[in-house]
C-alpha cells in the first residue's frame, strides 16, 4: 500500500474513531506537532495522547470541527496534505474555514511524525466568538 493510501486511511480512521486502525497505521512513538498558536496546540507522543489531547479536545472545544483534503502530494517517505478546517466554536454563530498543511513522515510504512501549519487567526476569532469576514462558509 502506498503512503498516500495510508494517509487516506488515517483520516478515515480518525473520522470513525477507529483506534485499532490508527495503531496499525502509526508507529508506537509517533510525534504529533500542532501549531503552538493553534487552539490546544502542542506536541503529543503516541496514539493515546493524540486521541485524548487532539481529537477529544477538539470535540470538546468546537461545536463542529472537520477537515477537507484538497491535495495530497507524496514525496518518498513524506506526504504533504493541503486542506481546510471548517470549525464553529460554542460561542460563534458562523462556521469558518482555515487553510492548513499537514506533513506526515513515514518509516517502514508507519506514520512516524505529523506537523501541522494552519492559519490560526480565524480559528481564534471564532473560538472567542468574534465576528469576522475572513473565510466564511
Amino acid at each position: 500500500m502506498s503512503n498516500t493510501e495510508l494517509i487516506t486511511q488515517l483520516y478515515a480512521a480518525f473520522a470513525s474513531k477507529n483506534r485499532q486502525q490508527l495503531e496499525q497505521i502509526c508507529s508506537e512513538d509517533i510525534i504529533w506537532k500542532q501549531n503552538p498558536g493553534f487552539p490546544g496546540g502542542g506536541i503529543h507522543q503516541g496514539v493515546e495522547n493524540i486521541i485524548k489531547n487532539v481529537y477529544e479536545a477538539n470535540a470538546a472545544r468546537w461545536d463542529s470541527f472537520s477537515f477537507k483534503t484538497e491535495k495530497i502530494t507524496s514525496l518518498g517517505d513524506t506526504v504533504v496534505v493541503e486542506g481546510l478546517y471548517a470549525v464553529q466554536s460554542k460561542k460563534a454563530k458562523k462556521t469558518v474555514q482555515a487553510q492548513t498543511v499537514h506533513i506526515f513522515n513515514f518509516n517502514k510504512q508507519k506514520v512516524k511524525s505529523f506537523q501541522q501549519y494552519t492559519d490560526t487567526k480565524v480559528l481564534w476569532d471564532n473560538f472567542k466568538g468574534v465576528e469576522t469576514n475572513e473565510t466564511l462558509l
